[in-house]
């Protein structure tokens, strides 16, 4: 993602200059000035070099709300027209499901992909889809690092063969909702490590959706609070729970901690679990395949499904049937 030909066009010294004094010295930017940087570097207006150099500074930092808030609404500001892209009916085709199933279209974002565990978030997204939720799964194409992702699941489920009386979930990658934010995404390869921008893919939702629930995660503590107070400030209704394999489903034998976010508010839905109720698999297969036989299997037997991902599909409904005015234990964040 070369933007050294324009590099004359925006100079990003001055917000270096705040967010590059290292952990304990700098300043977070405004959120005015957050949304201008942000903006500049989507135009293609940053030199590579100083793109690296933003990056890093916020990476060693630490994002702020009002950082997340102004890179979001330059996102927002800047969103592709998708009334020409190829995907551009399949995004229709979810607001029309919406509209007549009377349910939110489900965004899941799904960019860590699994390690050392199975990636259950296309299973996550077929429960919700046999309960006929219109569901949007949106993430990388592959992982230079090894992990397994959501797109490789998808590409060996067979809806077919799956008990389905609605639509099948549908994954997308981030590649055709937001080249731009994609391109932004592959700069690890160069940096060596995760951006803010993998914490603001977590945090989106496609600009054609009239009506939409996002289900998102966090892996460090730092972000339950922070991931809260940007949904709430952006207007966002969303889960968010404690990620499993840092993907945003809940770990199959022990709920999480998840969290309802709606009108402005946050709450509590459920408390974590202390102890295993169930004796997990200690060498599950995690490979691609044999976890799209294992996600057909469980889609068809619900019933023998441990009990942490119907334990989140609850939480999803609870937070669908909140009222606007949120429940007595609500959280206000309307003032950020």
């Amino acid at each position: 993602m070369s933007n050294s030909a324009q590099a004359d066009k925006f100079s990003c010294s001055p917000f270096i200059k705040e967010i590059g004094r290292g952990k304990d010295g700098a300043r977070g930017l405004p959120r005015e000035q957050a949304k201008t940087l942000f903006s500049a570097i989507l135009r293609g207006e940053v030199s590579d070099f100083e793109l690296g150099a933003v990056l890093i500074a916020l990476r060693v930092k630490g994002e702020s709300h009002d950082e997340l808030i102004g890179f979001l609404q330059a996102i927002a500001e800047h969103w592709p027209d998708e009334s020409h892209s190829p995907h551009f009916h399949t995004l229709q085709a979810l607001n029309a499901q919406s509209r007549s199933e009377n349910k939110p279209v489900i965004v899941i974002p799904s960019y860590n992909g699994a390690r050392r565990k199975p990636n259950f978030t296309p299973l996550l997204a077929g429960l919700l889809a046999q309960r006929g939720y219109p569901v949007l799964v949106h993430g990388l194409q592959s992982d230079f690092t090894g992990r397994v992702t959501s797109a490789e699941v998808f590409a060996h489920l067979n809806w077919n063969a799956v008990d389905m009386p609605h639509t099948a979930p549908v994954y997308m990658p981030m590649a055709q909702i937001y080249p731009r934010i994609e391109a932004l995404l592959q700069t690890r390869k160069v940096l060596g490590v995760r951006s803010c921008t993998h914490t603001l893919v977590k945090l989106m939702v496609p600009s054609a959706f009239t009506n939409a629930l996002l289900v998102t995660s966090y892996t460090h503590p730092e972000f339950w609070n922070l991931q809260r107070e940007v949904l709430c400030a952006t207007g966002h209704t969303a889960l968010v729970l404690r990620g499993h394999e840092g993907e945003p489903v809940a770990a199959p034998y022990r709920s999480p901690r998840m969290d309802g976010v709606k009108a402005g508010r946050t709450w509590c839905i459920s408390e974590p679990e202390n102890l295993f109720t169930e004796q997990p698999d200690p060498h599950p297969d995690i490979d691609a395949e044999s976890t799209a036989r294992l996600i057909e299997m469980w889609l068809n037997n619900p019933q023998e499904m441990p009990h942490g991902f119907a334990r989140q599909l609850d939480a999803i409904e609870a937070v669908n049937q909140a009222p606007e005015q949120a429940p007595n234990q609500a959280t206000s964040h309307a003032a950020i």
